[in-house]
């Protein structure tokens, strides 16, 4: 190596040295770095595509603004207990700026942690924020630094779009029965409690359920799937039609093959737009990718002083609404020209 060569390194070296502290300076000036956690229940496709535009939409932010973000993410594999000691650790260290949940089990975790720290919480894919024991009421202001949004279409509107087409297949004045095989995880038991409450009101449909034990961690996808198959075993000669549970089961691609695998019943209500690709009649979720870049702009909100109380917890403005079209032709159902429109390019054959 030439002395002209060496020196010429070390040049580059001191330049480099120079940036990094211009650099350093002016995320200084913008208010420094902030961290921003991100805590992921599990890694089903719902969560990981809210987690994608999450990112994607806070990293415009963080170029569009200059705001330094340092951007933890904790993936939990469905154990609370797990996620509430990654958080512990973190506060430990420091309190972070925002904390950001995806799905139900990791928003209990950090309200659990951060509870009484001023720490903003934004939680979003989850289906029952009160019956979770996030917030007291829905549609105001929490008063709180914990809000979010609520990850389901009112049970109203998704029995009654339901109710439009399947039962042009059931004969008679009977009600239609529609099985709801679904684990103990929070999310699924406090979306059966308000079908439930749909159905007490004298509508002409009921839900016949049955219940698996949740089972956290990676191990615990399988041995839930064998305890629905059981389920599909006990019900199918009862039920009309499948709806698929919200919650980590229900969300599972595999769970919607043992429903068409196991049993000649149709799924009429498929929880993902990938059901309904599968076969299940049609879908009807708040849009992902919409709730994702939601989630980051609210993130932008609190860094920059938005208090979290003021902010109601509500459902996303934006929904995706699925069809299949093949299943509808094998059952004899008629889509009305309303719902195809609503539907869009989500028509499936």
């Amino acid at each position: 190596m030439t002395r002209e060569w060496r020196q010429k390194k070390r040049w580059a070296a001191v330049m480099a040295g120079i940036l990094w502290g211009l650099l350093v300076s002016l995320s200084a000036a913008s208010g420094g770095v902030r961290q921003v956690v991100v805590v992921v229940t599990l890694p089903v496709p719902a969560c990981e595509t809210h987690l994608t535009h999450f990112v994607d939409r806070l990293e415009q932010i963080r170029e569009e603004s200059g705001i330094g973000i340092d951007l933890i993410t904790i993936r939990a594999n469905g154990d609370r207990q797990f996620a509430e000691n990654q958080l512990t650790k973190i506060l430990e260290k420091g309190r972070p700026d925002v904390v950001v949940t995806i799905a139900t089990l990791a928003s209990q975790a950090a309200v659990t942690v951060f509870k009484d720290t001023g720490v903003p919480i934004f939680f979003f894919q989850v289906s029952d924020p009160v019956g979770a024991g996030l917030v007291e009421k829905i549609g105001e202001p929490t008063g709180t630094k914990v809000t979010g949004r609520v990850f389901t279409v009112p049970a109203q509107v998704r029995t009654g779009l339901a109710m439009r087409l399947v039962s042009q297949a059931v004969p008679g004045d009977r009600p239609v029965v529609f099985g709801y095989i679904h684990s103990t995880y929070p999310s699924a038991k406090g979306d059966l409690r308000q079908l439930k409450a749909i159905e007490a009101q004298g509508n002409p449909f009921r839900f016949a359920d049955h219940d698996v034990t949740y089972e956290k961690g990676p191990g615990g996808m399988p041995v839930m799937l064998a305890a629905a198959a059981r389920g599909v075993q006990d019900l199918s000669r009862q039920v009309d039609f499948w709806w698929e549970p919200q919650g980590p089961l229900g969300e599972h691609p595999d769970y919607t093959r043992l429903l068409l695998d196991r049993s000649a019943v149709p799924v009429a209500m498929g929880q993902t737009l990938d059901s309904v690709k599968m076969g299940a009649l049609m879908h009807i979720t708040p849009d992902l990718e919409a709730g994702g870049r939601e989630a980051a702009n609210f993130v932008a909100a609190f860094l920059e002083g938005t208090d979290p109380g003021t902010i109601p917890v509500t459902a996303p403005a934006r929904f995706q609404l699925g069809i299949n079209l093949t299943t509808a032709l094998n059952l004899n159902i008629v889509i009305p020209p309303d719902i195809l429109a609503l539907a869009g390019k989500h028509v499936y054959r």
